[in-house]
């Protein structure tokens, strides 16, 4: 019978520390974060950018934890359409991207997963077998972001951290859906453009505390468009990425 009693207790002991650890949707699944590098420049871009759309929308029905963004770079506008959403901010951060990883090229449509793996932006195939990979391996960080406020276009945003470290940095973007364009000059002249998921403001905390609070200026964003921000956490030197968190339609 003392047996029994002491196999009893300790089970109880063993379900009271099962519970008291913490847990998140990022312990359960992984997480992707999809970066496209894209212009309307470039004629091998809309069927890229038609993907991004498809993969937002599957990961929306399914609960998938994928994180789009498009980065309109800003080398295409050359050819006599210059995108109205391209920054050389972005055309920057893909030149950073070239630095580490093994292609070593600068191209459109190019996609970035986890900071980890790159191939072209339309190859349907392989942004499936890369979100699969990624959504297997969770992350060892846990994010979270929360706006704190929202006066005229200024966000304040909060973000809490697991742990820290001096090589990472908080990336955050602030996109938007639904915007169309009507091509009349270069590769796309004549056509009609949709997007979703466009980064228009993009901005970066180096080694973030476990707590913080970060201003963003969302001048000019359109209130009726769905919008998302989106936080990472990015080593400096290898540009992988740890973990990501997302508030849907902030100041709404």
């Amino acid at each position: 019978m003392r047996s029994l009693v002491k196999i009893f207790c300790a089970f109880l002991i063993l379900i009271l520390v099962i519970n008291s650890v913490p847990c998140s949707a990022q312990d359960a699944k992984g997480f992707a974060v999809i970066e496209l590098f894209t212009s309307e420049g470039c004629k091998s871009c809309p069927p890229a950018d038609k993907i991004l759309s498809e993969i937002s929308a599957d990961a929306q029905k399914n609960n998938k934890e994928i994180y789009c963004l498009a980065f309109h770079v800003d080398y295409w506008n050359r050819l006599g359409w210059k995108d109205p959403y391209s920054k050389f901010q972005y055309t920057r951060r893909q030149e950073n991207y070239s630095r580490v990883l093994p292609s070593k090229e600068l191209y459109t449509p190019q996609v970035v997963v986890n900071g980890k793996i790159e191939f072209t932006g339309s190859k349907k195939e392989k942004s499936n077998e890369a979100i699969e990979a990624a959504l297997k391996r969770p992350s060892t960080i846990q994010l979270s972001i929360q706006v704190d406020s929202m006066l005229n276009d200024t966000a304040y945003i909060s973000w809490k951290l697991s742990k820290t470290d001096k090589n990472n940095v908080l990336q955050m973007a602030f996109t938007e859906s639904g915007l169309v364009s009507n091509v009349n000059k270069g590769e796309n002249a004549g056509k009609t453009l949709q997007h979703d998921h466009i980064v228009r403001v993009f901005t970066a905390i180096n080694n973030p505390g476990n707590t913080g609070q970060v201003k963003m200026i969302l001048k000019g964003r359109d209130r009726e468009l769905q919008s998302e921000i989106v936080a990472f956490i990015q080593h400096k030197q290898n540009y992988s990425i740890a973990a990501a968190a997302r508030i849907k339609n902030p100041g709404k």
